[in-house]
C-alpha cells in the first residue's frame, strides 16, 4: 500500500472514532443544554400559582412577554414612610423601591425596562430582576467547588410579615434546602436591610457561603449620568460611560482586609478600610454602609461589561470561608469551614439628591454616622496648627552569620537635639514618632518592650520623654503586637501564635514568620507592657499591624473571629489611652478611628484596577477635621514635590522619616528603602513646606473636606466647611481658572469664601 493510501487510511479511521465519541456524548450535551434552559430562564406570566397567598413567589415559563410578567408580579405597594423617603414594595417577587420625595427619584431593586443588553447572557439577563445572589457549595465533594443562584433562578418560597415601618421576608430556597429572612425597614431618613444571623438554615447536602442583599439596587445603563463609587485604599470612582471593554471581573473586596492570611506574598491589594459604597444616577445618589456584620463582609463593585451592561455597587455578606485541609497523603485540599458565621448583618442605604449628590456627602454622611452613632469624637480643635509629622529611627539590627550588629541610626539624646533645632527653626508643633526604640531594635518581634541602652537606656528615653511633653511634643513609641519571628524569644509558636482552620500554625513557607494571637497578646499587654511604661510621660503608643490586617483564630486558648481580633486590639488601643492619654495606628482600618489619636499610613492611591477611572479622597474626606494622619514619608518618595502636592490636595500633615546619621548603613538591615533620612539633608525643605502649610491651611485643618473634584487634568479642588477652597496644579504650567485665579505651575493656591 502506498504511503499516501496509509495516509488516508489514518485520517478516515480518525475521523470515525471521533464521529462516534460525539453520537455518544450527545445525550449528554442534550441533557445538560435542556438543564441549563431550565435553571436559566427567568421569571414569567406562565408560572404555576402557589394559591391565593401573595407571599408565594411562582415559577414562570420563558414564552410570555414581559408586560404579563409584570402583571403577574403585581405593582409596587407603599409600605412605610418617612418624612423624605418612602419605601415600596412588590409582593410577586419581594422586590422593593425607595422613592426620594425631595426630588421624585425611585431606586429601584429589580431592573426592568433599562438597556441591560447581557451579551445574551440569560443567567445575568434574569439575575438583574434578583433580590439577593447567593453562592453555595456541597460539603460532600473532595475539594471546594462553589456555585452561584439568585431568587429568580430559585423561585423560593416567600412568607412576608409586617415589622415596624418595613416588612420581612422569609425565603425557602427548596431545591436547596437553605433558608433565610431579610427585613426591609425605614429607620429615620434611611433604609436599613437586614439579615438575622439566627434565621439562617442550611441542608447536609448545599452549605451557604455567601448572600449578596439587592445587588441590582440603583443599577445604572451605559447612557446613565454618573458614576459608582468603592473603598479601595484612598477611595475609587468609575464613572458610567457608552463605551468601553468587556471585563474579566469586578472589585470584590473584604471589610477591613483579606480573609486569609498569606505571609508567602509582600504583594498586597489597598484594604477596603470603610465599610462603605456609594453610586450616583444624574441628579440622585445613595450611600451604603454596612453598620452591623462588616467583618464578615465585602464590598462588590461591577462595572458595565462585566457579564451585563449595568454599573452596579452592593454588598456581601460571608457567612463560610474556605481554608487549605491537609489531606491523608499530605496534598493540600481547598475545603469550606464546617461551622457557619451566625451573626446578624445591617446595610444601611441614605440618598443624596441635587447639589449633594456626589461623593463627598457620601463620605460626610458616612462621618456623621461615625460622630452620632460609634462615638468618634473628634481630635482636631477649632483653630489648632498643622502638626510636624516626624518619625525618628533610632534603631536596627544587621543580621550576620555570627553576631548581629546593633545600629544606633538616632539615639534618645540626638532625637532630642533634632526637636530642639526644629523648634528653633519655627517649627511650632510636632507629633514625633519613635522606631526601633527597643534593645532589638526596629522590625524585630516580639520587640522586648525595653528601651535600648545603646541609645541611652531608661533614663534617656525618659529624659526625651519629659522634653517633649515640656515642650508640648506629641511622642508617641510604635511597637508591634501583631508581627512575631522565629528566633526571638517572648513567644512560643505552638500556643502563642494564630491557628488556622487545618489546626497548623498560620506561618510563610520557611515557618519564620508568625502571627500573634489577639488575645493572647491583650492579655499580655495589659499585664505585663502597660505598667512599666507608665513611668515614661509619653502621649500613647503607636499600634503597628491592627490597622491593615485582620484575621480568624483558631487557637484553642484564644478562639477569635474577625471581629474579636479588632476587639482585642481596640481594648489594648483603649487600656493605652486611658493611661497616657492618646494612642495612635498604623494602617488606616475603621475599627481603630475610635481610639485613635493620630493615623499613620493612610494610602493615597487605590489598587489601580483597570475599570477604575479616579482615585478619591474618600477616606480622607470621612476623617479630615476628626484624626490628624499622615501617609508616606516626603523623603522616600521618588517626587517630593508631587508628593507634597499630594498632601495638600487630600489634607495630610506634613510628615518626613529622619536619622540623626546617614541611611548608608541600613543597606544590610531589613529596613533599605529608608535609602534618604539624614536629618541635615532633608531639615530645610522640611521647615519650608510645614511653615507654607501651616499659614496657608492651618483655618481649615479642623475643617471637615466636605467637596473634591477634577477640574482638568493635573488641576484639582477641594472644599471645605466655611468655603474656602484649595485649587492644586499638578501641571508643568500656570493655569487660569475661570475665576480669574492663577494656579502657578506645581503649586497650590488657597482661595477664601466669596474669593
Amino acid at each position: 500500500m502506498s504511503t499516501k493510501a496509509k495516509r488516508w487510511l489514518y485520517y478516515a479511521t480518525v475521523a470515525c472514532v471521533l464521529a462516534g465519541l460525539v453520537l455518544l456524548a450527545l445525550p449528554s450535551v442534550q441533557r445538560a443544554v435542556a438543564r441549563a434552559q431550565q435553571e436559566y430562564k427567568p421569571l414569567s406570566a406562565d408560572a404555576e400559582d402557589d394559591g391565593d397567598d401573595p407571599s408565594n413567589a411562582a415559577g414562570a415559563d420563558s414564552g410570555d412577554e414581559a408586560a404579563d410578567s409584570e402583571q403577574e408580579l403585581g405593582a409596587y405597594k407603599t409600605i412605610a414612610q418617612s418624612d423624605r423617603l418612602e419605601l415600596l414594595f412588590r409582593e410577586g417577587d419581594s422586590a422593593i423601591a425607595v422613592k426620594d420625595k425631595r426630588s421624585g427619584h425611585l431606586w429601584e431593586s429589580a431592573v426592568e425596562g433599562k438597556e441591560n443588553d447581557s451579551q445574551g447572557n440569560e443567567l445575568w439577563t434574569a439575575s438583574s430582576r434578583s433580590i439577593f445572589h447567593l453562592t453555595f457549595t456541597d460539603p460532600r465533594l473532595p475539594t471546594l467547588e462553589t456555585q452561584e443562584t439568585n431568587s429568580v433562578l430559585e423561585r423560593p418560597k416567600m412568607t412576608t410579615k409586617a415589622i415596624d415601618n418595613g416588612i420581612a421576608v422569609q425565603y425557602e430556597l427548596e431545591r436547596l434546602g437553605i433558608a433565610f429572612e431579610m427585613r426591609f425597614r425605614l429607620n429615620g431618613d434611611a433604609l436599613e436591610v437586614e439579615v438575622p444571623g439566627d434565621s439562617v438554615r442550611e441542608s447536609d447536602s448545599s452549605w451557604l457561603m455567601s448572600i449578596a442583599p439587592l445587588p441590582f439596587f440603583g443599577a445604572a445603563t451605559d447612557h446613565d449620568q454618573g458614576y459608582s463609587v468603592y473603598p479601595d485604599g484612598a477611595g475609587a470612582l468609575a464613572s458610567f460611560k457608552p463605551v468601553h471593554p468587556e471585563y474579566s471581573k469586578g472589585y470584590s473586596a473584604s471589610v477591613y482586609g483579606p480573609d486569609t492570611i498569606n505571609l508567602n506574598s509582600n504583594a498586597r491589594e489597598q484594604n477596603a478600610l470603610l465599610p462603605i459604597f456609594g453610586q450616583k444616577v444624574g441628579d440622585n445618589a445613595f450611600v451604603g454602609m454596612i453598620t452591623k456584620g462588616e467583618y464578615d463582609a465585602r464590598i462588590l463593585f461591577s462595572p458595565s461589561g462585566y457579564l451585563i451592561n449595568l454599573n452596579r455597587v452592593s454588598s456581601e455578606l460571608v457567612y463560610r470561608r474556605d481554608y487549605e485541609a491537609v489531606k491523608k497523603n499530605g496534598n493540600l485540599a481547598l475545603k469550606p469551614e464546617k461551622d457557619l458565621l451566625r451573626e446578624d448583618h445591617t446595610i444601611r442605604y441614605e440618598f443624596l439628591s441635587g447639589e449633594e449628590a456626589d461623593y463627598g456627602h457620601m463620605a460626610a454622611a458616612y462621618r456623621n454616622y461615625l460622630e452620632s452613632e460609634e462615638g468618634i469624637k473628634p481630635r482636631i480643635k477649632a483653630g489648632d496648627p498643622v502638626p510636624f509629622g516626624l518619625d525618628l529611627l533610632t534603631g536596627i539590627k544587621e543580621h550576620r552569620i555570627l553576631l548581629d550588629r546593633f545600629i544606633p541610626t538616632t539615639t534618645y539624646d540626638e532625637a532630642k537635639k533634632i526637636m530642639t533645632d526644629l523648634r528653633k527653626r519655627g517649627v511650632g508643633t510636632m507629633s514625633a514618632n519613635l522606631l526601633g526604640w527597643t534593645s532589638r531594635g526596629y522590625l524585630a518581634y516580639p520587640s522586648g518592650n525595653n528601651p535600648s541602652s545603646k541609645l541611652g537606656g531608661e533614663s534617656g528615653l525618659k529624659a526625651l520623654a519629659e522634653y517633649a511633653k515640656s515642650s508640648g511634643i506629641q511622642l508617641f513609641l510604635q511597637d508591634d503586637y501583631v508581627d512575631a519571628w522565629k528566633g526571638y524569644d517572648g513567644f512560643s509558636t505552638r500556643t502563642d501564635v494564630v491557628v488556622g482552620a487545618n489546626k497548623l500554625a498560620v506561618s510563610d513557607w520557611y515557618s519564620e514568620t508568625f502571627f500573634l494571637s489577639a488575645g493572647k497578646q491583650n492579655k499580655h499587654f495589659q499585664t505585663k507592657i502597660l505598667n512599666p511604661l507608665r513611668k515614661l510621660p509619653i502621649a500613647g503608643i503607636n499600634f503597628d499591624g491592627i490597622g491593615y490586617v485582620d484575621y480568624y483564630d483558631y487557637n484553642p486558648d484564644y478562639p477569635a473571629t474577625r471581629e474579636v481580633t479588632a476587639d482585642h486590639w481596640t481594648e489594648m488601643m483603649a487600656k493605652a489611652e486611658a493611661q497616657f492619654g492618646s494612642a495612635a495606628s498604623i494602617g488606616g482600618n475603621g475599627y481603630t478611628l475610635k481610639h485613635s489619636s493620630r493615623l499613620f499610613g493612610i494610602p493615597m492611591e487605590d489598587s489601580g484596577y483597570f475599570f477604575t477611572d479616579e482615585t478619591i479622597p474618600l477616606y480622607q474626606m470621612v476623617v479630615h477635621g476628626l484624626i490628624p494622619y499622615s501617609g508616606d514619608p516626603q523623603n522616600l518618595f521618588y517626587d517630593p514635590q508631587q508628593q507634597y502636592l499630594k498632601l495638600v490636595e487630600y489634607g495630610y500633615m506634613p510628615y518626613y522619616q529622619f536619622t540623626m546619621n546617614h541611611a548608608d548603613e541600613l543597606k544590610d538591615t531589613y529596613y533599605n528603602d529608608l535609602f534618604s533620612s539624614d536629618y541635615a539633608s532633608w531639615v530645610g525643605q522640611a521647615v519650608t513646606q510645614y511653615k507654607e502649610m501651616n499659614e496657608k491651611l492651618r483655618t481649615v485643618w479642623s475643617q471637615a473636606m466636605i467637596t473634591h473634584r477634577k477640574l482638568a487634568a493635573d488641576l484639582y479642588e477641594t472644599g471645605y466647611e466655611d468655603g474656602t477652597r484649595v485649587v492644586v496644579n499638578y501641571a508643568a504650567k500656570d493655569v487660569r481658572l475661570d475665576d480669574g485665579h492663577i494656579v502657578p505651575a506645581r503649586d497650590f493656591i488657597v482661595v477664601p469664601k466669596g474669593g
